[in-house]
């Protein structure tokens, strides 16, 4: 495969999974749980179908990874954690627009970042793609605000959300920092396992009655949408898998329209217009040098 197919290859794996996540808001109302619990029950059936999977890769393993390596994932299940923990908690205050606003700060961060942590070249399409997507995102979740910008539940859930884009963007840069070092499904389902050790004593599990959605997320937009990213990720630079993750808010707004009635409106549209051209702009990019 020749270089501009792996990437474009890499583009669509990233985009699958932005549309996967974007299912979630499906898979918690019908399940009936919602909160950090949601989260740790995502991380759990990950890790726990993902694991054959992953154990597999380990032995056909020809050089040991080193202590060094596995510390790293460690951290990244910690950081992913983290992240899950302090998005729901914003979710949680009940005004959903400030927390998906703040939370998508990630992919900025990631682009800064990118070129420092990791070496790679800024791509001169970035900045716009960034500007168009996040104004997109706007749109999308702005409409929902209501009148509650100055609440002290918003300013929670901005400072929530903005903590766990911090966290998100950490995972994406050490991630990729990992992958020379661990197959795709190892570094899903390793990380997914510490992330569930971590959340379950802080935030608990589902009742029993909410497992059958769950289970569903869990396989389909948890492992299934983790593992397209990882390999995704492998394949393009981290400020483009910044720019195409904005692909899942407009995928929930399309669920919620699909499953639950919820239309959106005219600027909401506008704004998923606004997403998919950040996201072609990005795909058709040239491969920075």
């Amino acid at each position: 495969m020749d270089g501009v197919s792996s990437k474009r290859q890499g583009a669509l794996f990233v985009a699958a999974a932005a549309c996967l996540w974007g299912l979630w808001p499906l898979w918690v109302r019908l399940g009936g749980e919602g909160g950090a619990r949601a989260g740790a029950a995502a991380f759990g059936v990950a890790g726990v179908l993902g694991l054959p999977i992953a154990l597999a890769a380990t032995l056909r393993r020809t050089a040991p990874a080193g202590a060094r390596a596995w510390t790293g994932l460690v951290v990244l299940g910690t950081l992913d954690a983290a992240n899950v923990w302090c998005y729901f908690r914003a979710l949680a205050e009940g005004t959903v627009a400030p927390a998906v606003l703040s939370h998508y700060l990630a992919p900025v961060i990631i682009a800064a970042a990118a070129p420092v942590v990791l070496a790679e070249p800024r791509s001169a399409r970035t900045p716009l793609a960034l500007t168009l997507a996040l104004g997109g995102t706007a749109a999308l979740v702005l409409p929902a605000m209501g009148g509650g910008v100055a609440s002290a539940a918003a300013s929670r859930a901005l400072l929530l959300g903005a903590t766990s884009a911090l966290f998100y963007a950490a995972t994406t840069l050490v991630s990729k920092r990992l992958a020379g070092r661990f197959a795709n499904s190892e570094l899903m389902v390793y990380h997914a396992i510490v992330a569930t050790a971590l959340l379950v004593p802080v935030a608990g599990l589902p009742g029993r009655g909410d497992w059958g959605w769950l289970l569903a997320g869990g396989a389909s937009s948890s492992l299934g949408g983790g593992l397209l990213f990882f390999a995704g990720r492998r394949l393009i630079p981290a400020e483009r898998v910044g720019v195409l993750t904005y692909l899942e808010p407009m995928a929930a707004v399309l669920v919620g329209w699909i499953a639950f009635g919820e239309t959106p409106s005219l600027v909401a549209a506008g704004g998923g217009v606004l997403i998919l051209a950040a996201g072609l702009l990005v795909v058709t990019a040239p491969t920075p040098r």
